[in-house]
């Protein structure tokens, strides 16, 4: 079963030299898809931040053995 997914249509300016670089790895794949994704990581990056934020705040610096185990599970 397919998920319905709406759309909304936004204007941006982006510098050329961006425009170029990105238009130059595409290829015949879609800008839009291409910026969709990129602000998708963004967005999670942003999350996590904050996540990372509240959590130093509640419970003190995260020492870097936490650090390694919480970087080897999101790049698992």
């Amino acid at each position: 079963m397919a998920i319905a997914v709406e759309y909304e249509k936004k204007s941006v300016t982006i510098p050329k030299d961006v425009v170029d670089s990105v238009d130059a790895v595409l290829g015949s794949r879609s800008f839009s898809g291409y910026v969709t994704e990129a602000l998708r990581r963004q967005v999670r990056r942003d999350n996590l931040a904050q996540l990372v934020r509240e959590l130093t705040a509640a419970g003190g610096a995260i020492t870097p053995e936490e650090y390694r185990r919480a970087r080897e599970e999101l790049t698992a």
